[in-house]
C-alpha cells in the first residue's frame, strides 16, 4: 500500500471518528457505508482467495437480516457454530442489529456440550458449518423449540435445513420488492447483541450478557490506544470469543482495516506470508510458538550465537535511541512477510522473557488484563519491552480496584464500567454472587504499582490455603517453574490429597507436560529421573511453604480449550487417575 493510498483511509478513519463515539453495533454497520467497495474481508478455500467489500458485507446483512424478519424471527436467539469466515461475520451482525441476539458457540466443545449451551440459551435457530450439520440436526430433533438450521457452505438434503446464501438471495428480493422492516429498525445502546459463552477453564460455562454499548466502548476504547497504522489483520482465534470478535473482528471493520480468515492453524505461517498482515490476536501459546521455533532454527542453523550478539548490540541502540531492528533481524522479519506485525496477547499471563525478547528483536506487542464479563479488556500495557510482566493501565471507560488488599497489596480485582455485563443469562445467583455495591468481582487477584500499573497474581479458585493460614498462588510457582527449567513446556500446581503412610494428607502437587521434542533421545524414565532432579534443585529457590511435594510427568499435552488455555480440572482429574492406577 502506498503513502497516497494510506492518506486516503486515515482521512476517511478521521471523518468516521468525527461522528462521535460508538453507541451500538448497527453504527458501524452504517459507518461502513463511508467505505464504499474498498476491501472488507478475504477468504482462501483451497488455493482460492475470496474477496469480500464493504458493500458486499452491508447488503449480505440488510438481506439476511430482512429474512430473517420475515420468517418471525424478531427478538429470537440465533447461535453460531462454525468456523471463522466471511459467513460467520454477517451472521452474528445480521442478528444483533435489527433481528434477535447472537450466540456464538465453541466449536471445539463436544456435540453434547455444544447441544447443551444452545438449549441454555435457548436458541431457535441455529448457522452452522458443515463440520457441526449432524450435531445440528441431532439438536433440532431433540429441542422442539430450535425450528431452523442454516447451513454457511453447503446445502442438505433436510427439510428445516436451508442456507445463508438462499436466505440473503430472498432478503435481497425481499427488499427489491419494497421490505423495509430491516433496514428501518433501530437498536438501543443498552439492547442486548450476545450471550457470550465462559471458556469453562474453572467451572461450568456461563452466557455472560453483553449490550451493544458494552461491545461499542471496547471498540472506542481500542482506537483511543492503538498504533493506527495498521490496515490489514488476520483473523487466527477463534471468532466466538469476545477477545477475538471485539478487538480485532469490530476494530477492524470500523476502521476497515482488511481481514484475512485463517482458514487452517497449520496454513497459519504460510497466510502469513501470503497476506502480510499488520497485526494479529494472539494467546500466549503462539508467543511461546514463535519464541521456540526463532531460537530452535537459530540453534539447528548454527546461527545462536550470532543472534545473540545481534540482539545485544541491538539493544545497546535503542538504549541511545536508535532503532535498526528491521536491518538486524530482517531474516525473521521474512517470515512474517517482510514485517514485524503489531501483536495483541491476550487470554492469559505470557511468559515474560519470551515476551522480551520478540520485542527486541521488533515485534510491537501489546499485552493486558480481561475477561468476557468486560468485553473483554480491563487494562492495557503497551510498553511490554520494558515492562513485560505488567498488565498495564486501566482502559478507556474501564475502572477497576483492588478489593481488601493484603500487606503486599494483593487483593482481588473488582471492575466497573460502560464494558462490563449487565449479568449472566438466566442465572440470577451467579449474577447476585459476582456483584456487590456495582462492582463486578473478577475471582482474579492482583496488585497495583504506585503509577497505577496493574499486575495479575493468580485466580481466586485456584489459591491454596496452607493450614497456617498462609496464601499460595498457584500461578506464582507456575511461573518460577518455566523460569528455572527450560525444557518444560506446561505446568500446572494445584493443591492434592494423597495418602502417606496410610493417612490422608494434604500436599502442593506440580503436574508438569514436557513436550519429548524439547528433550530429544531421552526415555520417558530419563525424563522423569531428570525432571525430579530440577524440581528439588529449583524447590531449593522458593520459600518451604511454596515447594512442590508430588509431581506428576506427562509427554502428552494437557487439555486445552479452543483459545489454547490448559483445562486446570482436567488436569487434576489425570493426576487422581494416575494415583488410583499407581
Amino acid at each position: 500500500m502506498d503513502k497516497k493510498e494510506k492518506l486516503y483511509i486515515d482521512n476517511l478513519r478521521h471523518d468516521i471518528h468525527m461522528l462521535g463515539d460508538l453507541q451500538t453495533l448497527r453504527m458501524i454497520l452504517e459507518r461502513m457505508e463511508n467505505y464504499g467497495e474498498r476491501l472488507c474481508m478475504v477468504e482462501k478455500h483451497k488455493d482460492k482467495i475470496i474477496e469480500h467489500s464493504v458493500k458486499d458485507f452491508r447488503e449480505d446483512v440488510y438481506a439476511l437480516g430482512t429474512a430473517l424478519l420475515s420468517m418471525g424471527y424478531k427478538g429470537k436467539h440465533i447461535a453460531i457454530c462454525s468456523e471463522n469466515s466471511y459467513y460467520w461475520v454477517v451472521t452474528f451482525f445480521a442478528v444483533a442489529c435489527g433481528v434477535g441476539i447472537s450466540v456464538p458457540v465453541d466449536k471445539e466443545l463436544t456435540d453434547e456440550e455444544i447441544s447443551a449451551l444452545f438449549t441454555k440459551a435457548d436458541a431457535q435457530a441455529v448457522f452452522f458449518s458443515r463440520t457441526y450439520y449432524k450435531t445440528v440436526q441431532k439438536h433440532m430433533a431433540a429441542d422442539e423449540r430450535c425450528k431452523l438450521g442454516v447451513c454457511l457452505n453447503k446445502e442438505y438434503d433436510d427439510e428445516n435445513i436451508t442456507t445463508i446464501e438462499k436466505l440473503i438471495e430472498k432478503g435481497k428480493q425481499l427488499i427489491k420488492n419494497g421490505d423495509r422492516a430491516y433496514l428501518d429498525a433501530t437498536v438501543d445502546k443498552d439492547d442486548l447483541a450476545a450471550i457470550v459463552f465462559t471458556s469453562g477453564t474453572t467451572g461450568a460455562n456461563k452466557g455472560v450478557m453483553l449490550s451493544h454499548y458494552n461491545f461499542s466502548v471496547t471498540v472506542d476504547g481500542v482506537l483511543e490506544t492503538i498504533d493506527p497504522d495498521q490496515y490489514s489483520s488476520i483473523s487466527l482465534l477463534p471468532m466466538n470469543h469476545v477477545y477475538e470478535f471485539t478487538c480485532n473482528i469490530l476494530t477492524a471493520l470500523y476502521m476497515n482495516c482488511v481481514i484475512y480468515v485463517n482458514d487452517s492453524l497449520k496454513n497459519f505461517m504460510a497466510n502469513v506470508q501470503l497476506f502480510k498482515p499488520d497485526a494479529f490476536a494472539i494467546v500466549p501459546l503462539v508467543i511461546d510458538t514463535m519464541y521456540t521455533t526463532i531460537w530452535n532454527t537459530a540453534e539447528k542453523s548454527g546461527k545462536a550465537p550470532i543472534l545473540r550478539k545481534l540482539l545485544k548490540f541491538s539493544n545497546f541502540l535503542m538504549d541511545h535511541g536508535i532503532d535498526i531492528r528491521h536491518i538486524l533481524f530482517k531474516t525473521i522479519s521474512d517470515k512474517f512477510g517482510g514485517k514485524f506485525p503489531t501483536l495483541s496477547c491476550g487470554g492469559a499471563p505470557s511468559r515474560t522473557e519470551y515476551v522480551k525478547c520478540l520485542c527486541d528483536m521488533g515485534f510491537n506487542i501489546y499485552n493486558g488484563y480481561g475477561l468476557t464479563e468486560s468485553s473483554p479488556v480491563v487494562t492495557l500495557n503497551m510498553d511490554l519491552r520494558n515492562k513485560p510482566d505488567c498488565a498495564g493501565k486501566a482502559f478507556p471507560k474501564a475502572q477497576f480496584k483492588i478489593d481488601s488488599p493484603d500487606a503486599d497489596g494483593v487483593g482481588e480485582i473488582w471492575l466497573k464500567g460502560d464494558n462490563v455485563t449487565r449479568g449472566y443469562y438466566k442465572d440470577e445467583a451467579a449474577t447476585a454472587a459476582s456483584f456487590e455495591d456495582g462492582w463486578f468481582k473478577t475471582g482474579d487477584y492482583g496488585r497495583v504499582d504506585e503509577e497505577g500499573l496493574l499486575y495479575i497474581v493468580g485466580r481466586k479458585k485456584n489459591l491454596i490455603i496452607l493450614d497456617n493460614g498462609k496464601n499460595i498462588f498457584p500461578e506464582d510457582i507456575e511461573a518460577f517453574f518455566m523460569e528455572n527449567i527450560d525444557y518444560i513446556t506446561e505446568v500446572v500446581v494445584f493443591e492434592a490429597e494423597k495418602q502417606v503412610n496410610g493417612r490422608p494428607q494434604k500436599l502442593i502437587a506440580s503436574a508438569f507436560y514436557v513436550n519429548p521434542e524439547n528433550v530429544e533421545n531421552k526415555t520417558e524414565a530419563e525424563i522423569s529421573e531428570m525432571l525430579n532432579k530440577d524440581v528439588e534443585r529449583v524447590n531449593k529457590m522458593l520459600p518451604a511453604y511454596k515447594r512442590t511435594q508430588d509431581i506428576m510427568l506427562s509427554t502428552t499435552e494437557f487439555e486445552i480449550n479452543s483459545t489454547r488455555k490448559v483445562i486446570r480440572s482436567k488436569v487434576v482429574e489425570r493426576y487422581y487417575k494416575n494415583l488410583e492406577n499407581a
